[in-house]
């Protein structure tokens, strides 16, 4: 028998606020999937492909990678969502500012995005995504103060998921405060001037050189982040506490390499970020060689979230093919990021690391900007969903979901390494490949949102009742924790 978590009653239809009943956390869910929807077909438009960094080594298209900001800070708004269901987060307080912080974070760095081009120069822009990044350090705030609350008040919750994420939260919000501070950097320079006094202090020649290091660690940091709270999300969602004996061990031993590899990530990013730290290279040959940093956030987070994801196979998998499809996107993550990259950072004299001369350049070029797109950011928003798809659709549909999802994300990955490794034809087959397996993902994703949200039978009461309000408002009743809709024998 393959079991998980309970969930009774459910909270995805109970409204925020009374006075509103038509916001839920369904529709909000909804919301989010939908816009991101929206704003993945108008970067069509922006950047097909969408080439952000050129090659490694060169100073990526700003105005690209603002415009990304847009589909970045939305998925971590839809993670936040997502968390506050699958880890059964009580406080209603905490329900309704994420919410309200998801929603502008989404919309106001998203838009802002579209025309913040320059820095300095695009101030109106600039300033309206700003105001974005201030609602999302909002959210991951929270976040880590509901994980703490819950930590405190439940035994229940004082298990390796709820610290995973929790410390998975407060690694994205480090990375979103030196996030700031870098663009702070870009656009006054050292003013205030001791500014200039911090960063001769910390041995910068430069505010280039600053803030350089600023952003390549909030970078890296955020994106790893964002994944180590992605598996605890599946984790939590598809019952690791209720896997039998080995899985369960197994499951146990990958989250504690989730949780100490973000805290060990987490301390290299910040230290790179304010010092002249050069992380060592591990099996160094030449110019050969994996970075440090690399082999942490490869090995340990996201190699954790393997070992995780694995356990929570079943024999029965292949009846609950949401689960399937969530899993292997996981891995499909992880071979596109660690596995691949380390592939290339071992034969870095053949792809050059950025030297346009070098015999593997034009691979290298692909795989700098394809390892991100797809291995980033694609493929831990998919798994997200996929556990969006298991708290909000049902049945037949559902299973459907899974198997266009696990056919979309697995030809997506072929493409992917066609193209980094076989052909570097800007449209060739790669470019083919990898674009078929991404319309499958999207049409998963569309169906998820119509069936989940949009198509989905009004219900004749709602599980839980919303607060009235100017009375001061009531923390929502404990929920138990989760199980599958339908337990496979």
């Amino acid at each position: 028998m393959d079991t998980s978590l309970a969930r009774q009653p459910s909270t995805e239809d109970a409204p925020l606020l009374a006075r509103t009943p038509w916001i839920t956390p369904r529709r909000l869910i909804g919301f989010v999937v939908g816009w991101l929807m929206l704003f993945a077909l108008l970067s069509v438009f922006v950047s097909n492909p969408f080439q952000s960094e050129p090659r490694a080594g060169v100073l990526p298209d700003f105005a690209h990678v603002m415009f990304l900001h847009g589909l970045l800070i939305g998925m971590v708004g839809l993670m936040a969502l997502i968390t506050l269901q699958v880890f059964a987060i009580r406080s209603w307080h905490v329900r309704l500012w994420i919410a309200g912080g998801v929603v502008a974070a989404t919309v106001l760095a998203s838009v802002g995005g579209i025309w913040d081009r320059t820095v300095p120069g695009s101030e109106v822009p600039m300033w309206t995504q700003v105001f974005g990044f201030f609602a999302l350090d909002e959210i991951l705030l929270l976040l880590v103060l509901a994980m703490v609350a819950e930590w405190r008040r439940s035994r229940a919750a004082r298990t390796l998921t709820y610290l995973a994420a929790g410390l998975a939260s407060a690694s994205m919000l480090i990375a979103a405060v030196m996030g700031h501070l870098a663009g702070w950097l870009m656009e006054f320079g050292y003013w205030p001037g001791f500014l200039g006094q911090v960063g001769a202090w910390m041995g910068f020649a430069s505010v280039n050189d600053f803030a350089h290091a600023l952003v390549g660690s909030h970078s890296h940091e955020m994106a790893v982040a964002a994944m180590a709270l992605i598996v605890t999300l599946l984790a939590q969602q598809f019952g690791y506490a209720t896997r039998p004996g080995a899985a369960k061990l197994a499951a146990g031993v990958g989250l504690a390499m989730v949780a100490g590899g973000t805290i060990l990530m987490t301390a290299i990013y910040v230290a790179t970020a304010f010092s002249q730290l050069a992380i060592p290279t591990i099996m160094q040959s030449g110019a050969n060689g994996i970075p440090g940093d690399d082999v942490v956030t490869g090995l340990l987070v996201m190699g954790g979230g393997v070992v995780v994801s694995l356990s929570l196979l079943t024999r029965r998998v292949l009846r609950a093919p949401v689960r399937l499809a969530a899993i292997w996107a996981y891995v499909l993550s992880f071979a596109t990021v660690a596995l691949a990259g380390y592939t290339i950072e071992l034969n870095t004299s053949y792809f050059g690391a950025g030297d346009p001369k070098a015999a593997g350049a034009a691979k290298d070029a692909i795989f700098t900007w394809m390892h991100q797109d797809i291995g980033l950011f694609l493929l831990p928003t998919v798994v997200a969903i996929m556990v969006a798809a298991q708290l909000l659709v049902r049945g037949g549909r559902r299973d459907l979901i899974g198997w266009v999802t696990t056919a979309g994300v697995t030809v997506s990955f072929a493409g992917a390494m066609v193209w980094s490794f076989v052909n570097p034809a800007l449209y060739g087959p790669g470019y083919v490949i990898s674009t078929v397996g991404v319309l499958l993902v999207g049409v998963a994703l569309a169906a998820t949102l119509w069936w989940g949200v949009v198509a989905r039978p009004r219900t004749a009461a709602m599980a839980l009742p919303p607060p009235s309000l100017p009375v001061k408002p009531l923390e929502l009743p404990v929920v138990a924790r989760r199980r599958e809709d339908a337990i496979v024998k």
